[in-house]
C-alpha cells in the first residue's frame, strides 16, 4: 500500500513544478520588458544585460551555498533561474530587435547543456551541473556563440588548483572531498558575462 500512496502524494509535484517554471519565465519576460521598454534604444542592451547578470548573481549565491553545503543543485533554484533568463532573453530581443542574439543565447544554453551532459556521462559532473549549464549558456550566449564555452573553460581553470591540491593530499592519506563543480561553473559564467557586458559599454 505504501508505493501507491507515495505515488499519489507525488503526482501533483510535476504539474506544480511546471507551473513554477512557467511563472518564472513569464515573470522574467515581463520584468525585463518593463525595465527596458521605456529606455532609449542605445541603453536597452546594456541595462538588460546587467539586469540578467544581477538575477544570475542573486541565484548564483544561493545555488553555490547549497551546492557546497549539500552537494547538489536543487531544481527549484536551478531551473527557475534558467526559466527567468529565458524570459529575459526573449524580452530583451523584443525591445532591442536583437532576435539573432536571442537565438544564439537559447542555442548556447541548450548546446552547453549537451556538452556538460556528455561530460557527465563520463562521471565528471552531476546532473545538476548539466541543468546549470542552461543558465550559463543563456547568460553568456547572448553576446556570442563561443562565450559559453569560454565560461566553462574558466570554470575548469578556477577548479584546477583545488583539484591538484586534493589529489596531492589524497596521496598522503588525507580524506579530502572534492568541492562541487557548481560554484566554479557559476563563477566562470559570471566572469565571462561581466567581461562581455563591460566591453560592450
Amino acid at each position: 500500500m505504501t508505493a501507491p500512496a507515495t505515488a499519489l502524494e507525488n503526482a501533483p509535484t510535476r504539474p506544480r513544478a511546471a507551473l513554477r517554471y512557467l511563472t518564472a519565465l513569464i515573470g522574467g519576460f515581463g520584468a525585463l520588458l518593463a525595465l527596458t521598454a521605456p529606455l532609449s534604444a542605445d541603453l536597452r542592451p546594456a541595462v538588460g544585460e546587467w539586469a540578467m547578470l544581477a538575477v544570475y548573481a542573486a541565484y548564483g549565491v544561493l545555488l553555490a551555498r547549497h551546492d557546497i553545503r549539500y552537494k547538489r543543485l536543487p531544481d527549484a533554484l536551478n531551473l527557475t533561474l534558467a526559466a527567468i533568463l529565458t524570459g529575459a532573453v526573449l524580452a530583451l530581443a523584443l525591445t532591442t530587435g536583437e532576435g539573432v542574439a536571442a537565438v544564439t543565447a537559447i542555442a548556447g544554453g541548450l548546446g552547453l547543456a549537451v556538452v556538460m551532459g556528455c561530460i557527465g556521462l563520463a562521471g565528471q559532473v552531476g546532473f545538476g551541473d548539466v541543468k546549470l549549464a542552461l543558465s550559463i549558456g543563456l547568460l553568456t550566449g547572448w553576446h556570442t556563440w563561443s562565450l559559453p564555452l569560454l565560461a566553462i573553460t574558466i570554470a575548469y581553470v578556477l577548479a584546477l588548483p583545488h583539484a591538484i591540491t586534493a589529489a596531492i593530499l589524497r596521496t598522503r592519506g588525507r580524506d579530502i572531498h572534492d568541492l562541487p563543480f557548481g560554484p566554479y561553473m557559476l563563477a566562470g559564467g559570471a566572469a565571462a558575462a561581466v567581461a562581455a557586458a563591460a566591453l560592450s559599454l
